[in-house]
């Protein structure tokens, strides 16, 4: 009865100590995620002042709730992926890390809680490894003619290229988008989630992009790849988003013998769809000063030799480090939560850049 009265009595009194151990636990869980850069001591800088501290400098407390479910190894990210089900509705899973089954989704509404995967493979592999394997003749140059007169894919013009052009939001009404973390981000916070398909995963690279299970098919609700989604609705533009967890594993050859099958089987799939081979966005200052495999030199290996494949006509690179990079060339820190992945809010400068960059034939 005692307590009772006295709670009674000092009820603000009560809420302030509550709120203090919340943000004191929020802080201790956040210590090695959204407040890691922050220093902290026990006495001096504790939990508290780790949340106050990240609070000034614009990350709130809740933002620890997309970092739920960290294990060894993994990216401190929980993704909460919506299936389209059809006429069913829809359904939502709760994946924990890179252990997920499953992920990525057709377009629909989505939990504004989650983030990506970790991007930190396997660090004790070499880059360098194998790097005298022989490079391989790319396999898309079958998918296009050599003789004069013969039809390019997607009815285009013989010869003609096009130019990148501004577009309204409805241009990706008849778009997918296929990707990693990276997309998964784009998915949740770009604001195409309505318009656009995506088939994308935490953890996803080219050499399994086509064999994990990215989707449930409409109306049976079986899962499904995005090679069998594909091949189940056309789309008039394709955009393709990976290579960041590939960066420790194989060469950049290795990774553009692989790179240049799965475009070719996009075009198989998908005849009439303008491609976008995206490059992959760069990490920051810090991350590629200490980094040895996940690093822009590597990143920027790959990026060239991704945009190779680029003929203006039918494929095309487009590369969002235009916008989300620094003046010297790196992912601006400021826009990044964990040196690698966009803070939510910034994700709206990824699709303005898309926006910019469309292509009308």
């Amino acid at each position: 009865m005692r307590i009772i009265k006295w709670i009674k009595k000092c009820p603000v009194f009560l809420l302030l100590v509550i709120s203090g151990l919340a943000l004191t636990l929020t802080g201790a869980a956040g210590r090695f995620s959204i407040y890691k850069d922050y220093e902290f001591d026990p006495i001096k800088r504790p939990f508290l002042a780790l949340v106050m501290e990240g609070a000034g400098n614009g990350t709130a407390p809740w933002e620890i709730a997309e970092h739920i479910g960290m294990g060894a190894g993994e990216f401190p990210g929980r993704l909460f992926a919506v299936f389209q089900t059809g006429d069913e509705g829809q359904s939502i899973d709760d994946i924990e890390g890179k252990k997920a089954e499953e992920a990525v989704s057709l377009s629909s509404d989505l939990e504004e809680e989650t983030l990506p995967e970790d991007p930190a493979m396997d660090e004790n592999s070499d880059p360098e490894e194998n790097e005298t394997e022989e490079e391989t003749a790319s396999p898309i140059q079958s998918e296009f003619p050599d003789e004069a007169g013969e039809d390019l894919p997607g009815g285009t013009e013989e010869g003609k290229t096009y130019e990148f052009g501004t577009v309204t939001e409805d241009y990706f009404d008849d778009a997918a988008f296929i990707g990693d973390s990276r997309t998964v981000g784009l998915f949740e916070y770009g604001g195409l989630e309505e318009r656009a398909d995506f088939y994308a995963k935490i953890s996803l690279t080219i050499y399994n992009v086509f064999s994990e299970l990215l989707a449930k098919e409409e109306g049976t609700g079986k899962k499904i790849t995005a090679e069998e989604a594909l091949s189940q609705k056309q789309y008039g533009k394709v955009y393709l988003m990976l290579g960041i967890n590939e960066l420790g594993t194989g060469t950049t050859e290795t990774f553009m013998e692989e790179y240049k099958a799965v475009v070719e089987r996009i075009r198989e799939l998908q005849p009439d769809a303008v491609i976008f081979v995206e490059g992959i966005m760069k990490v920051t200052a810090s991350k590629d000063a200490e980094d040895p495999i996940f690093n822009n030199k590597n990143i920027e290996e790959k990026n060239a030799a991704i945009a190779e494949l680029a003929d203006n006509q039918t494929i095309f690179y487009i590369d969002v480090n235009e916008a989300v990079c620094d003046a010297e060339g790196n992912l601006n820190a400021e826009y990044t939560i964990d040196e690698v992945h966009l803070k939510a809010k910034y994700y709206e400068i990824w699709k303005q850049f898309l926006l910019e960059h469309g292509i009308e034939r």
